[in-house]
């Protein structure tokens, strides 16, 4: 089962921070994921809104601290960092998964960037999570970890899709989960799962 990091180390360091990224890293992770959003014109990693007197991290200086070691999972937050995306990453070398909890946000994406791959983020629908996924050509899905059970993953994964599930910190729900199918597990915590 892959370990994604949650906004970097969210349990072990500050979220969305060269800090953050860096533990993550060192944890071994499968994978890291952060959040984007517009600040002052600089696409920065944030989860909440941005206020106007705070510093960010830039994700210009992320994508320097990560530079493909291991690959990135970027949610977007907003639709006005889009645009900014195909310049910020045309020269980075490294694996890109980009989601989002808007489906507009992703077709809008795929527009831009055609052989971008996407994932689709749920909170709780599958039938949605399927219906998006089947739009967009993607057979991966980030859902809820609350909203699973052993039958729904078992059917999802017998029509080929890949299910990853968010925020697992306790190694007892990841078994479960693992056991049930589920392919990798988005966590606050990624010493509790270094391989």
């Amino acid at each position: 089962m892959q370990i994604i990091g949650h906004r970097g180390a969210k349990g072990l360091a500050p979220e969305n921070t060269i800090e953050s990224l860096q533990i993550a890293i060192e944890h071994q992770v499968d994978m890291i994921e952060i959040d984007i959003r517009l600040h002052n014109g600089s696409v920065v990693l944030s989860h909440d809104e941005t206020f106007p007197a705070k510093t960010y991290t830039l994700l210009e200086e992320a994508l320097r601290v990560i530079n493909g070691r291991v690959p990135l999972n970027i949610e977007i937050k907003e639709a006005r960092v889009i645009k900014h995306l195909p310049e910020l990453l045309k020269n980075y070398k490294g694996d890109v998964l980009y989601s989002s909890l808007k489906f507009q946000m992703l077709a809008a994406l795929r527009k831009l960037l055609p052989d971008c791959n996407v994932a689709i983020l749920e909170t709780w629908s599958g039938v949605r999570a399927v219906a998006e996924a089947e739009l967009l050509y993607t057979k991966r899905i980030h859902i809820k970890q609350s909203w699973l059970w052993a039958s729904f993953v078992r059917s999802l994964k017998h029509r080929g899709y890949e299910i990853f599930a968010y925020t697992v910190n306790s190694k007892k729900r990841a078994a479960e989960l693992e056991e049930w199918g589920v392919d990798g597990i988005f966590t606050d915590y990624p010493d509790r799962f270094t391989k």
